[in-house]
Order: C-alpha cells, then sequence, then structure tokens
C-alpha cells in the first residue's frame, strides 16, 4: 500500500489513454491494487479513441474524460477539468502512461519527494542503466538531447521527459499548459525552473508496454526525429512565455532524497 500523505487533500492520478482497451484494465488493475482510496482519485483522459478504452476504464473504477482531440495534453487537460469540477481539495496530480511501461511503485517516491516541500517531481528513467533494454537506443538519445535542450532554455539540468511526473496542483495551474501535443512535457519542465519552483528529479522505471502500438517511443528514426523537432519548437515557446528566472524558495528540507534533489534556479 502507498503511504497516505499527513495532510489534509488527495493526489488525483492522470493517466492519459488513447487506443489502449487491451492494456487500460491491467494498468487500473495493478495500480488501483497498490493505492488508498482515501488519498489518491485515478482519473484516465481518454483522448481520440476509436475503440472501448473509455469503457474499460469506468467499468474498473477509475474517473473518465472523454475529448475527440487527440493528443497526450488534451488526454491529462480533460482528466485533470473533471477530477477539478468532481473531487475537491486535490494538492497534486501524478501524471503516469497508460500502456504500462510506468511502475505504479514510483508513485510512493514522487509523493514523498512532494511531501518534502518539492512541488514538482520528475521521475528521470535515462540514468537508470536497467531501462536502456526497454527503451530503444534512438529513445534514449533523443530524450538525452531534448533534456539538454530543455536544460538550456530552462537554466537547470534535467536527465529526462519522462511522462511520470507530480505537479502541484497550484504551480500546475500557475503554468497553465498550453502546449497539448508533443508539448507537453517540456513545457511544465521549462515553466517550474523558470518561475523558480522547488523541483527535484527521482528514479523511475521504464517498462514494455502491455499492448497496442507505440504513438511517440519507439517508433522509427525518422518519426523520432519529426517528433523531437516540435518538442524543441515547444520548448522554444514556452521559453519565451514564461521570460527570466525567478529567486528559487529558500525554506526547502536539506535533508537528502531517494535522488539528489536540485531546486529550479
Amino acid at each position: 500500500m502507498l503511504p497516505n500523505p499527513t495532510s489534509e487533500g488527495r493526489f488525483a492520478i492522470v493517466i492519459p489513454a488513447c487506443d489502449e482497451e487491451e492494456c487500460i484494465g491491467l494498468v487500473l488493475e495493478e495500480l488501483l491494487a497498490m493505492i488508498d482510496p482515501e488519498k489518491f482519485v485515478v482519473a484516465v483522459g481518454v483522448n481520440g479513441s476509436s475503440d472501448r478504452t473509455a469503457t474499460i476504464a469506468r467499468e474498473h473504477g477509475a474517473l473518465v474524460a472523454e475529448t475527440r482531440r487527440r493528443g497526450y495534453g488534451y488526454g491529462c487537460q480533460a482528466a485533470i477539468d473533471l477530477v477539478t469540477a468532481s473531487v475537491p481539495q486535490v494538492r497534486a496530480y501524478v501524471f503516469l502512461a497508460g500502456d504500462g511501461a510506468s511502475d505504479p511503485r514510483d508513485v510512493r517516491t514522487l509523493v514523498e519527494a512532494y511531501e518534502q516541500g518539492f512541488t514538482f517531481v520528475l521521475g528521470a528513467r535515462t540514468g537508470q542503466l536497467r531501462n536502456w533494454s526497454t527503451m530503444r537506443v534512438s529513445h534514449v538519445i533523443a530524450n538525452f538531447l531534448v533534456a539538454l535542450w530543455c536544460g538550456v532554455l530552462a537554466g537547470r539540468w534535467f536527465k529526462d521527459l519522462a511522462p511520470v511526473r507530480l505537479i502541484d496542483r497550484e504551480l500546475f495551474e500557475t503554468i497553465a499548459p498550453r502546449e497539448m501535443t508533443y508539448g507537453w512535457t517540456i513545457e511544465p519542465q521549462i515553466a517550474a525552473a523558470r518561475l523558480g519552483a522547488p523541483i527535484c528529479e527521482v528514479a523511475a522505471s521504464e517498462r514494455p508496454r502491455l499492448a497496442g502500438k507505440q504513438k511517440v517511443s519507439g517508433v522509427t528514426w525518422r518519426r523520432t526525429f519529426a517528433i523531437g523537432c516540435r518538442i524543441l519548437a515547444a520548448g522554444w515557446r514556452a521559453r519565451l512565455r514564461f521570460g527570466p528566472l525567478a529567486a528559487v524558495e529558500p525554506s526547502l528540507p536539506q535533508k537528502p532524497l531517494v535522488a539528489q534533489p536540485q531546486r529550479g534556479m
């Protein structure tokens, strides 16, 4: 069972999903077996699906939001909008993949970091050699390069642009993401750093997807390059939008975390 946060309010686990009927049930079964329903609510954002993803997610007890717009960010935002309307006192959003690639045990590490004062917690995969057998070489290289670009724009170093992350609700609302497709992951990382938010990277796992087709990772070199260019452009737009670096909050705990924490500069 995942730890119960001591403060009031729940965490919303947000899972975007598009044509994932073959695996979404298994993903939800594994996740729901590990979490405390008093402290966590699970919301699936079904975006542009043409199968039974939404029906299966509802059958497993998740909140389900549907949008015809296809895109990772559209799915996440639809789920968040539903959570905002349905569940009071949500403290933060935890983002996981809907294909089984995310390990629900990583939620524990994200929440522990958040409880120590970090409002943006990133689950970094590329720094863990055990994940390299699952991630294709093109995916690992692309993530390193995009993370480097993200660091240049953000003013701090990132190891990854991973789907596994936690963002404080107030910080998320301040960022108000605009990049709803391939820029969904890079925009908040740059924004959080430029806004001076307390940021931490922790180790996260990458597992083989359970079923279906890859939409971003595990595709051809040509498609990887095309997607990478779109992510780079989204990062530049985020840098222009959020402007100069803000001062960093000095009141973070000095106790080290699972991974060495770093703050936004």
